[in-house]
């Protein structure tokens, strides 16, 4: 009788400890499966920031621009455009540091250097807040890394003599080689072509339409494929004399990539608006709100932006 009871409480046994060795299999496979959905979701991430200087400099002029966004999520939408909940936070801050230079005496072409820099935090605690991104303190399955990024060379120049209002910018950068292991973080390193084409409309006298095209490809390396994004962008601002003008933007992102072939596999679509003012002469501040309002297989950030521009004379 002893050695009935015997068997059946190490069978019990055995079965407890089976149980619980698959719910544990079981809740690692879930959070390997969450993390490896954020980390597809960040490896396509790049700074769609839809803030850039389009004004051409005179000769031997020098603008020095810095711009500072912070994006944070902790909803994605799927496939099908449903919001779900990421049961994570992902939060990261842009940072570039942008020199640029007035090469031609005619005010027609501009050359610089652009220096980016990100901050990444996967918070395992959706409610955390977003100023988490500045604590690189970390526990449990919560990630953080920083890293300069990517170099970019970069030109600025109007292609039509006596049209000031259309502007191109164009830039190639270079990833500086992260370790792998703040790649899971921050992205993949790609090799990134950047095109952007300026307008600046006249509506009135003070009501302006800005709109801005660009055309960003990254080419494909080992552990990532090409892909293609085409930003489109538009502000309308109006001027109040003679220093500040508030705005309002529109900016839809669609997102191509090739595996076997090029597929649309991605989009979001923001909405948003800021203030700018102009504090001196040579100072120029700017500052803007947007969300991610609809998208597929995209994070629904929150996007938090400011910029400075200096024109040394």
């Amino acid at each position: 009788m002893k050695t009935c009871i015997l068997i059946i409480f190490m069978l019990y046994i055995s079965h407890s400890i089976l149980a619980q060795e698959k719910d544990t299999a079981n809740h690692y496979q879930q959070l390997k499966e969450k993390y490896q959905r954020l980390k597809d979701s960040v490896s396509r991430l790049s700074p769609f920031i839809p803030a850039v200087s389009s004004v051409l400099i005179n000769h031997q002029q020098l603008e020095l621009n810095f711009f500072a966004s912070i994006i944070s999520a902790n909803n994605y939408r799927d496939d099908d455009g449903h919001l779900g909940d990421l049961n994570a936070r992902q939060t990261y801050l842009y940072r570039t540091l942008q020199a640029t230079y007035g090469v031609s005496k005619h005010a027609r072409f501009n050359a610089g250097i652009d220096v980016n820099i990100v901050m990444g935090r996967i918070d395992q605690d959706r409610t955390s807040s977003m100023f988490k991104v500045f604590d690189s303190g970390v526990e449990g399955n919560s990630r953080f890394a920083r890293a300069i990024t990517s170099v970019a060379a970069r030109i600025r120049w109007r292609p039509l003599r006596r049209n000031y209002n259309f502007t191109i910018q164009s830039s190639i950068s270079f990833p500086t080689g992260i370790s792998r292991e703040k790649q899971q973080v921050l992205g993949y390193s790609q090799i990134f072509l950047t095109s952007q084409f300026l307008y600046n409309q006249p509506l009135s006298e003070r009501l302006f339409l800005f709109s801005q095209l660009g055309l960003q490809y990254g080419f494909e390396r080992e552990n990532t494929p090409a892909v293609f994004f085409s930003p489109i962008s538009l502000y309308l601002s109006y001027l109040i004399p003679r220093k500040t003008i508030p705005f309002i933007l529109f900016n839809y992102i669609p997102m191509f990539s090739k595996d076997n072939s090029w597929s649309y596999s991605r989009y979001t679509m923001q909405v948003g608006g800021g203030l700018q003012y102009q504090i001196t002469r040579r100072l120029l501040i700017n500052g803007y709100y947007a969300n991610d309002i609809k998208g597929k297989n995209y994070p629904d950030f929150n996007t938090y932006s400011l910029s400075l521009r200096y024109v040394l004379h």
